[in-house]
Formats: C-alpha cells, structure tokens, sequence
C-alpha cells in the first residue's frame, strides 16, 4: 500500500510541477540542476511480482518524488515524465451522476460503489452494485492494461442484458493529469443501434470522473451525462 501511495503523489503532485515553468529550464537554475540530475527512464524491463510496472518504471517515478526542485521540461531533454500506474484504480469507490432516458434504461439517478482488484500483471476486476431509477444493476468487469502502448481496455458484463467493450489510449498531461479516451463498439438494444464514447477523467488520487457521449442510431452524439466516483476504501 506504501508503493501504490507514492505511486499516486508522483503521478499528481511531482508531475503538476511541470506547469510552472515558463519553458524547460527558466524555473530552475544551473545549480539546482547539477544537485539532482535530470531523472530518465533507465533502460530494460525487469518485472516486479504482483506488479504492472517494471522495475525501471517504479524507480523513475521514486526519483521524481524525491525531486526538490522543479521538473525539466522534456522539451530541453529534461526530466522524463511520470507513468500511469492502473493499480490507481484498486479498492472500493463510490459514484453518483444522473443519466438521461436511453434504450440502456430509465432516466434518474445512478447511484452505488464500484470495487476493483487487481488479477495479476496489468490485469484487474471490478464488480459495480448500482440503481438507476429504482432498478437494481451490477456490471461485472474485466480491465487490461497495456504500458507500453499506453491502451486501456475495459469490458462491462451488464445484468440489463448486454456488454460494453471500452477501448482506447490512457495518457497523461504536462500537468500530471490522466485521461482514458474511449469508445465502444456499437451494440443493438429495442432495435436501435446504440454507440457509447467517453473520456475518463483522473483528476486526484481519491476521485475520478467519466464524461459520456451516446449516439442512438443514425443521430449524433450528445451528451450522455457525467459519473462522479471518491474513493472510500484502498485494498
């Protein structure tokens, strides 16, 4: 649990440094620079059991935590940036977001917790309990990572009768934020076609948020409403 928390300060507190700085070397000086190295990637990947990441990837993560002074931009060959980490994702969160009418179901409130365990390797499960509108649902779901193409597939085995394979590039910004763009392939629900795109939105270590788009039939995507989760329990 002491890896996955520093895991999570470097990927939200190290890297947001890197805003700061008006180009790759103005926010630091020379000085500073040769105190502490600028921090590289270390070549080979040496596997860590029980783990996603390899051994080169923690440890460039652990000597950007212990940066004192602001990050390099890579644009200077500087400092290279932080890694996702999917273990982010492990342990029990709750969700909240409202959900307009659609063949997926009733409009109203969908409301519940989400707990996500880790498999093995760059593979986890999450099973959700929710309501929607006074129905009782639970999704059960399969997620595989892949770090080095940065690709994060999701798939949702929903108990309203159909499945949802989410796919798409898991990447980060300057300011050591993440996002999961995605999109499903389209399925046929009450003889419509129905097709589903997001961006899930890592904005801290203890929330994250998925903003949704639905196309039904031969109609543009509009917006399909926004899911709010907080952590409430790390395993």
């Amino acid at each position: 649990m002491t890896r996955i928390l520093l895991v999570l300060a470097a990927l939200f507190v190290v890297a947001a440094s890197s805003v700061v700085a008006a180009s790759s070397l103005a926010a630091q000086t020379s000085a500073q620079i040769e105190a502490q190295p600028v921090v590289k990637l270390q070549r080979g990947e040496t596997p860590v059991p029980g783990e996603c990441l390899t051994q080169q990837e923690f440890d460039l993560i652990d000597a950007l935590n212990a940066l004192r002074r602001p990050t390099v931009g890579v644009e200077g060959d500087g400092d290279d940036p932080t890694v996702f980490n999917p273990h982010y994702f492990v342990g029990t969160w709750q969700f909240e977001g409202v959900l307009p009418e659609s063949p997926l179901g009733e409009s109203g409130d969908f409301l519940g917790t989400e707990t996500i365990r880790h498999v093995d390797g760059c593979t986890y499960e999450s099973t959700v309990e929710a309501t929607l509108a006074d129905e009782k649902i639970t999704i059960s779901s399969r997620m595989i990572y892949d770090r080095r193409a940065q690709y994060l597939v999701r798939i949702e085995d929903d108990s309203r009768g159909f499945e949802l394979v989410k796919v798409g590039s898991l990447r980060g910004d300057p300011g050591g934020f993440f996002s999961h763009y995605w999109e499903a392939p389209a399925i046929t629900l009450g003889g419509s076609m129905v097709r589903l795109k997001g961006r899930t939105f890592l904005s801290s270590p203890d929330a994250f948020q998925v903003r949704m788009q639905m196309s039904v039939g031969d109609e543009p995507f509009s917006n399909f409403g926004t899911l709010r989760w907080e952590r409430v329990d790390p395993l």
